[in-house]
């Protein structure tokens, strides 16, 4: 007889059986015993897997909600101070870009104001270089050109080239040409006279956009400041250098400085006048331009004082054309006794009605008639020195009438005590006659070296 427990045994095996038998194929089967026995759930894979898909999901959210619970204030803290400091960089950033801003206002007004500053001295200097344009110009134009006096080898003037007379042949015996070689002329007529440095003007705009502008315009009045200080040196140079010549000549002639006075000038003069200002000397703190004008006013002055003293001295050109002496100063047989005798003058070489000019500045002393002079005009020059124009065909001053150099007081003939047409010219110094080839010679020189 079978146990209590085979049995249960084989009804429990025989209901699984039966249970296995009711589960679906296909499927997940879940089973549990209970009171009421075994019972089952079959799931089919599909909501199986969305059951568990659900799950996941479920669990994943939970484990994400949990944890921002649990680590809330920390990601928020984190947040904010991320966000504190990429606010605090912007603000640094912000000032920064504002200092900047501002250094950049600073240094645009403080360009502005040096720009006004430099601009407003710009205006000052040219108007200050402007100035001393005018007054180079005028010491130029009072001390560039050649006196009268010396300019012996030049043209007469208003004498034209074609009515200069054409050259007369050669004479022989004591017949000497008072002109420079060709070489020397060709020397003499190839320099130029430096003409004045030309004024250069600025535009200036009303609003410089830029400082370079105001340096360029600077270094261009820097280099018309040099060349007005270059023309001043030069000025003086050529002024003390004529000087020099002039005193060397005086001396040459036997003529003391100390003892000449400047005689009374006519001819085509203008009239000058005015109240005495003494120029006064530069104070110490002066600028160079000033001292440098105050030297060649000084020397100007100078020169301007012996030109007037070599204006009365006979040493121009008493004729026009080349000087050919057809009888010396001396002693020479004379033409008409053939005897020897005393020349006082030279003869110069002439045709009739050709112009005789003053040699020198001074008042007529005499213009008439006289003896074996024929018509002659005499010239009182100062200082004991005369000169006298004889055996001329006619005569154009009067008495009493002041001449300047070159001005024609005649013209040549053949009146008097006389062969043929000529000039006899003669130089008196205290009423004594000297030979007038010294001062022409010492003219001729004087002339060559300018």
């Amino acid at each position: 007889m079978p146990q209590p427990s085979q049995r249960y045994n084989r009804a429990q095996l025989a209901q699984e059986a039966n249970l296995r038998a009711q589960v679906p194929t296909g499927a997940l089967t879940f089973a549990w015993r209970g009171r009421a026995g075994t019972r089952t759930l079959s799931l089919s894979f599909a909501l199986s897997g969305t059951l568990l898909v659900t799950a996941l999901a479920l669990s994943l959210w939970g484990v994400a909600v949990t944890s921002y619970l649990a680590f809330k204030d920390d990601i928020i803290g984190g947040v904010m101070s991320r966000q504190a400091a990429l606010q605090h960089g912007y603000e640094d950033r912000i000032r920064e870009l504002r200092g900047q801003v501002d250094r950049m206002t600073s240094r645009q007004m403080v360009d502005k104001t040096e720009l006004e500053r430099r601009v407003d001295q710009v205006a000052r200097r040219q108007a200050l270089l402007e100035t001393r344009q005018a007054i180079v110009s005028s010491l130029k134009e009072s001390a560039g050109a050649p006196p009268a006096p010396t300019r012996i080898g030049a043209m007469v003037p208003g004498r034209s080239a074609a009515a200069s007379p054409a050259p007369r042949p050669a004479v022989a015996g004591d017949t000497v040409r008072l002109t420079p070689p060709v070489e020397r002329q060709s020397r003499l007529e190839s320099r130029v006279v430096v003409a004045a440095i030309p004024q250069p003007t600025f535009a200036l705009a009303a609003e410089p956009s830029h400082l370079d502008v105001v340096a360029r315009v600077e270094r261009s009045l820097d280099r018309v400041e040099q060349s007005q200080h270059g023309l001043l040196q030069g000025l003086e140079t050529r002024t003390e250098r004529r000087a020099k010549r002039i005193r060397a000549m005086l001396a040459e002639l036997g003529l003391a400085e100390t003892r000449l006075a400047p005689a009374a000038r006519g001819g085509s003069t203008a009239g000058t006048g005015g109240p005495l200002i003494p120029l006064s000397a530069p104070m110490p703190d002066a600028s160079p331009f000033e001292k440098q004008v105050f030297r060649l006013q000084t020397v100007i002055r100078d020169h301007d004082r012996l030109n007037r003293l070599v204006a009365s001295i006979p040493i121009a050109r008493p004729h026009s054309g080349e000087l050919e002496l057809s009888s010396g100063f001396g002693a020479r047989l004379d033409p008409f006794l053939r005897t020897w005798a005393m020349h006082s003058g030279i003869d110069f070489r002439g045709a009739t009605g050709e112009p005789v000019f003053a040699s020198g500045s001074g008042r007529v002393s005499h213009a008439a008639s006289l003896g074996g002079y024929g018509l002659l005009v005499e010239i009182d020059h100062g200082n004991g020195i005369s000169t006298r124009y004889a055996h001329l065909s006619r005569i154009e001053v009067k008495e009493g009438d002041l001449v300047g150099v070159g001005q024609r007081v005649g013209r040549v003939g053949s009146t008097g005590r006389s062969t043929g047409p000529h000039l006899h010219y003669e130089t008196r110094v205290n009423g004594e006659a000297v030979d007038p080839m010294r001062f022409v010679r010492a003219g001729v020189r004087l002339a060559s070296a300018d």
